[in-house]
């Protein structure tokens, strides 16, 4: 455990001196997170005024100020459990820059989860202000479980660390061919819909819900988010936590596969 802390320590402050030095470009990039839930929140928000105020679905009810909360909570928890391996990683096998990465006695995806760390540190740091700012002006309700909302702090750990590792998994085909966007746009669409950040899930239609329910994407966006507002039945937290640790055993293992395999796939211009 002292290895690995001396590890991530050093890393960590090696990454994070990169993100002080681009703040202003880090900012930006980490503004974007912003539109996607706010333009959610404008949708469902006119829709619930066109309903008389209240949209029921899935034996669940929201108003206005509970879509606030919904979408506000998923903007902070997406940005804390984000990843942009899998666009970075076909570059470096392109033109050879992950060849002196595999030199080091250390796997790449330690350092590049230093930096992951370092990005979301340095930027919440700066997105602090703006988060209360929105929760004065939009007034959401409150959570409605303290129990919950403690709980919702490991199941936002789990719910990063499985999309961390899945999103490495995509970044790894490019051992394969180094045209992964169309797999990356795949992913995406999937996961704005079946992890509840284009719709609370309960809102979904029933065979959307019922796949939403079983995949992976669900326990990496919507689960702690709920958990968070205490909108989970008592009986459905266990569940959720025991299908984050089952996706969570899925991807690693995925993960030593698919590294195993590219590894001696490997080649690159400068390789």
């Amino acid at each position: 455990m002292r290895y690995w802390y001396e590890v991530y320590r050093v890393n960590l402050k090696v990454a994070l001196a990169m993100m002080v030095q681009y703040r202003f470009a880090v900012l930006i990039w980490a503004v974007w997170g912003f539109v996607g839930p706010l333009i959610s929140l404008a949708v469902w928000t006119a829709a619930t005024s066109a309903q008389g105020g209240t949209i029921r679905g899935g034996g669940v009810s929201f108003q206005r100020a509970d879509f606030a909360a919904y979408f506000l909570v998923f903007m902070i928890f997406s940005h804390l459990t984000m990843s942009w391996d899998a666009f970075e990683f076909a570059w470096r096998v392109q033109n050879g820059q992950l060849s002196p990465r595999l030199l080091k006695p250390l796997h790449p995806i330690h350092t590049d989860a230093s930096a992951n760390i370092g990005f979301k540190l340095s930027t919440s740091a700066m997105l602090l202000p703006i988060w209360i700012l929105l929760f004065i002006l939009l007034k959401p309700t409150s959570p409605a479980s303290g129990l919950q909302l403690a709980l919702a702090v490991p199941a936002l750990l789990l719910a990063g660390v499985i999309r961390y590792v899945l999103q490495y998994c995509l970044a790894i085909v490019a051992f394969w061919t180094t045209r992964v966007d169309a797999l990356n746009q795949l992913f995406f669409a999937l996961d704005a819909f079946l992890a509840g950040r284009i719709a609370p899930l309960a809102l979904l239609p029933g065979w959307i819900g019922l796949a939403a329910a079983w995949a992976p994407f669900r326990y990496m966006g919507s689960f702690p988010v709920e958990l968070a507002l205490g909108r989970l039945p008592a009986g459905a937290i266990l569940p959720g936590f025991l299908m984050q640790f089952f996706w969570l055993g899925c991807v690693l293992v995925l993960l030593r596969v698919l590294w195993a395999a590219g590894i001696k796939q490997y080649s690159a211009v400068g390789a």
